[in-house]
């Protein structure tokens, strides 16, 4: 049985302290559940105590006799019982009946009955059905009835029903026929008033054993069968009141009994317990609620009352007891339950002590009421200091007393244990005490260098997992064995035995160290002394590990040599770690983040160092922080060197051993700028920005697509060279609906990853006045077979050919959008189509030329060159004549991206039409190249008229006069209108008219001419 667990009685051992703290061995002993050490010695102190064990090891017998010690029976449990009564009755003696007490109470119920630890079935009328109690037979039955319709007992056998009538009140009696419908006999052709006999056999059972049973209510009556059995030996007065007993009854049979009477025993729900959770009285297995009613049965506790303080403190551990949980993974049950007998007279502290264990908890009897805790973690409810303590007293003389301090942070080898032998009553095993898998605590057992076993028994624990549960709670709270008994100011006053609290001696090094109070005393002089157990929520978390040195660390004072270095959190280099120096250059840099240092030896002129080695044969190269600092930035690396970084610590007396070395690849310039974001276009310009500053930025770089394309490899240039500011206004310009992407360019050459982009509709470009223009659909779609490629017609449209080639053109991006499918059903090839020269003779001053193209696919290029003199004399610094092995006149020039619309010059000009390959099939619907004139205007005012006319002047460079506007001025004139006629177009004239049409002079007009 566990030692009791009596806080406020515990024993404090050590001499007379004068000085501030006594450092002990051992200086509290700890009386309770969780002590092991001393448990073999207390119980062999306790002689009363052997009884009381005795009667947990008889649990299961059959014990005679009718002067007995009644027994107090808690939760669900299997046991035998004291045989008050037994006789035999018969002509031979042959049936044994015997009256066995199961509990000296009401109990809630019975559940299975045992014969010879074999669970047997008992049906309604008390009758053994299993083997070799009860064997199944053919029995036969008769029943007699005055009507013709006789409703048999059981269900008979087939062909065993018979009948006979007989006279009434005579001798004598035929058979006579029947029919039969299940239970049911109908007499066919009776004599009227005779009776009638049926006769019939149905399948039985024959019992040798009958048990019944009383739940041991105030008003039970007596037992039916025992006062027909036995009239006037047992009447109606033996009502057995508050007893819980079993009537057994044995009918001698070699079969059934081949050993004699065999030893009953039965499961039975225990006593009904109150609640005060809800006022309700009834069975449970709850440790806390079969602890209150302990305290206030009359046998026990003897307590006629229990406080509202007492019942909250019970209502507390019952909530806890009740917390669910699943020992296996599969079941899930109350985490702490409990159940045994326990004798009357039994000294209430044993009783206390097997609950208390069962819960992995504690009890307490102090100031006349009960302190209890489940084995569960308890939030601390204050927090105490230095400044609490009450480190001297002085006297009416006024002398100063130092008030002792007892820390006893360890505990001796010998009272040390790492494996529990743990015995008992096991559900498993039909409720036999049992020795379960012992728990062995390998990490102890490895530092301890032995296994130090300990047995323990529990009497009241019948749950294997809840049983490694309480000892896994033994022996973690043995491995932190930190005590302390502390004199406190009367702040500490309200706390109580089991409260938990946070305790901080800064003069020690213990910083909110969490202790469960284990003794209190007050003494007049306003003194609180207190005994302080350390504690922490791990030591009760179910399946959590064993440390050899516990939990909760003593932090004792700091040891200047024991530093330890902190450890690498990060290594970061790249882009954002990149070093701009003075005079304009970028270096790598290399960022290295570790945890902050907690030791203030280090934190306060200490220092922190960090040496890097560049692989694969570099030397160790040390930078120092200092001892307060997280980072450190250093720089010398070159791109993609692979290094290793390790941290050490220093303090004045100590220098740390190295942190784990970490291996890292430097990015620096090689990392790419971030991608370019919020590219919107107004008008013309172009506006956007990047995510973060770039050191090394050099500029951006636009591309475009005709259409809706983000394939950028095949994207067509917006401009030369870089673009190195925003907003930006392109000075090419295309047309219709393009897709704009740029991408950010750093001074290594390295670009964004994803473009940034953009998809519009700049409509046309202006067309002012057509002066030619080639429609190649209506032309037929002349091309150039040297240059062109790839289609074919299709529908009298250039298409481009099928291609079952799995890879697209060689500009284009290998993978396609995200939602795009990677396998393509079916593929065509790359088309170009390639116009026939197409030299312009008709270009004015301002002239423009637009293209039109209408396709369908992918990947729409479209590019022009020269192909005339604009391509044969070159640019203007270039010699005309070129290396005298060099042909005179020279290939056509480059090809260049169309703008949407250029100056166009009379020069020769080539376009081609490319469409990318892919599963779209290209083709080209529409192709059309317009040349056009700016418009021109000029105003001649005052011109005077004569008589037949004058020629317009004008020298705005007209190719071509498209309208004439004149106004007439007021004057002596007899000119009401004036005319003008622009043949020849360039040689216009205007005549003055009168009313009757004819031409007159002195008239002065205003002209205005437009045209191109």
């Amino acid at each position: 049985m566990p030692q009791a667990i009596a806080w406020g009685i515990g024993t404090i051992l050590g001499t007379g302290v004068t000085t501030g703290v006594l450092v002990a061995a051992y200086a509290v002993t700890i009386v309770g559940t969780l002590a092991l050490s001393s448990y073999q010695k207390n119980k062999a102190e306790r002689a009363a105590r052997s009884q009381f064990d005795a009667a947990q090891v008889d649990r299961l017998a059959n014990v005679p006799g009718t002067v007995v010690p009644r027994e107090l029976v808690l939760g669900r449990i299997r046991k035998g019982g004291h045989v008050f009564y037994k006789t035999s009755v018969g002509q031979f003696k042959e049936l044994f009946i015997m009256c066995m007490a199961v509990a000296e109470h009401e109990i809630d119920g019975i559940e299975q009955i045992y014969l010879n630890d074999q669970p047997v079935d008992v049906n309604e009328e008390g009758k053994v059905t299993t083997a070799p109690y009860g064997q199944a037979a053919t029995i036969s039955d008769q029943k007699i009835s005055f009507s013709t319709t006789v409703t048999l007992d059981h269900d008979p056998l087939p062909g065993s029903v018979s009948a006979i009538e007989s006279p009434f009140g005579m001798v004598g009696g035929h058979e006579v026929q029947c029919s039969v419908n299940g239970r049911e006999v109908t007499i066919i052709n009776p004599l009227p008033g005779w009776y009638f006999t049926v006769y019939y056999q149905y399948a039985g059972f024959n019992s040798f054993v009958n048990i019944r049973w009383h739940l041991g209510s105030p008003d039970q009556t007596a037992d039916g069968g025992m006062t027909a059995m036995l009239p006037g030996a047992w009447t109606w007065d033996h009502r057995a009141r508050g007893v819980a007993y079993l009537v057994c009854q044995f009918a001698y049979n070699d079969t059934a009994l081949p050993s004699g009477i065999p030893t009953v025993t039965a499961r039975i729900r225990g006593a009904k317990v109150y609640d005060p959770r809800d006022g309700v009285t009834r069975f449970s297995e709850n440790p806390a609620l079969l602890m209150r009613h302990v305290i206030t049965h009359p046998q026990f506790g003897k307590r006629t009352s229990i406080t509202s303080a007492e019942d909250a403190r019970f209502i507390a551990a019952a909530n806890a007891c009740d917390t669910g949980i699943s020992y296996t993974g599969s079941d899930w049950v109350p985490m702490f339950r409990a159940a045994s007998v326990f004798p009357f007279g039994s000294p209430a502290r044993d009783v206390l002590d097997d609950l208390a264990q069962a819960m992995g908890g504690e009890w307490a009897y102090a100031a006349g009421e009960l302190y209890v805790r489940a084995g569960v973690y308890q939030l601390p409810v204050m927090d105490l200091s230095d400044e609490d303590l009450v480190v001297e007293q002085r006297a009416a003389d006024g002398s100063v007393t130092q008030l002792p301090m007892t820390i006893s942070p360890h505990r001796p080898r010998a009272e040390k244990v790492n494996m529990v032998a743990i015995r008992i009553w096991d559900q498993a095993a039909n409720y036999v005490e049992t020795a379960i898998r012992p728990l062995r605590a390998d990490a102890l057992v490895a530092v301890d260098g032995a296994e130090l076993s300990q047995e323990v028994t529990m009497p009241a624990v019948f749950y294997a997992g809840q049983a490694w549960h309480i000892a896994g709670i033994m022996l973690r709270d043995g491995r932190d064995p930190m005590t302390a008994v502390l004199p406190f100011k009367m702040r500490a006053y309200p706390l109580e035995i089991f409260d938990g609290i946070r305790l901080t001696l800064s003069r020690y090094g213990i910083v909110n160290k969490e202790f469960r109070i284990v003794g209190r005393t007050f003494s007049p002089n306003g003194v609180v002394q207190l005994t302080l157990k350390e504690t922490t929520a791990a030591i009760f978390q179910y399946g959590a590990g064993f440390l050899p040195g516990g939990y909760a660390p003593n932090t004792g004072l700091p040891k200047p040599w024991d530093i330890h270095p902190p450890a690498i959190l990060s290594i970061s280099s790249g882009e954002g770690e990149l070093i701009v120096q003075s005079d304009g250059t970028i270096v790598n840099g290399v960022r290295v983040t570790w945890a902050q240092v907690a030791d203030q030896s280090i934190v306060n002129g200490g220092s922190v160092e960090l040496q890097y080695m560049v692989l694969p044969a570099g030397a160790w190269i040390s930078v120092v922080a200092p001892g307060d600092a997280t980072e450190l930035k250093f720089s010398g690396v070159e791109d993609l060197a692979m290094i290793l970084v390790r941290l050490r610590v220093r303090n004045s007396l100590a220098v740390s051993d190295w942190s784990a070395q970490v291996l890292h690849q430097v990015i620096g310039k090689t990392e790419p700028p971030p991608n370019v974001e919020n590219l919107t276009i107004a008008g013309t310009v172009l506006s956007w920005s990047l995510p973060r500053r770039v050191p090394d930025l050099a500029g951006y770089v636009f591309r475009f697509h005709y259409g809706q394309n983000l394939d950028w490899n095949s994207a067509a240039p917006l401009h030369d060279g870089l673009v190195t500011e925003s907003p930006w206004e392109p000075e090419m310009r295309p047309g219709g609906v393009v897709t704009i992407m740029v991408k950010a360019q750093d001074t290594s050459g390295n670009q964004s990853f994803i473009p940034g982009s953009i998809v519009m509709n700049l409509g046309d470009p202006p067309i002012a006045n057509v002066i030619e223009e080639w429609d190649y659909k209506a032309l037929g779609w002349p091309y150039d077979p040297s240059e062109s490629y790839g289609w074919a017609f299709v529908t009298g449209d250039p298409t481009a050919d099928p291609l079952d080639s799995f890879y697209g053109s060689d500009n284009q991006a290998f993978y396609g959008a995200d939602t795009l499918p990677f396998y393509k059903a079916e593929s065509y090839a790359e088309m170009a189509y390639v116009t026939p020269l197409l030299p312009i003779i008709s270009a004015l001053a301002g002239s423009k030329m637009t293209v039109t193209a209408d396709v369908e696919g992918i990947d729409l290029r479209i590019e022009y060159r020269f192909a005339g003199p604009g391509a044969f004399y070159g640019p203007d610094g270039d010699s005309f004549y070129g290396p005298d092995d060099e042909p005179f006149y020279g290939p056509a020039g480059d090809w260049m991206p169309w703008p949407g619309q250029i100056a166009v010059a009379n020069d020769v000009y080539q376009f081609r039409v490319t469409l990318g390959a892919g599963a779209a099939r290209g083709a080209l619907r529409q192709f059309v190249v317009t040349v056009d004139a700016p418009d021109i205007e000029e105003q001649v005012n005052d011109l005077a008229v004569p008589a037949g006319g004058i020629l317009i002047p004008h020298s705005a460079g007209f190719s071509v006069i498209k309208n004439i506007q004149i106004t007439l001025q007021s004057g002596a004139s007899a000119a009401v209108t004036a005319e003008a006629t622009k043949t020849p177009n360039l040689a216009p004239r205007v005549t003055a008219y009168n009313a009757a049409h004819n031409s007159v002079g002195g008239a002065s007009v205003d002209i205005v001419l437009k045209g191109y």
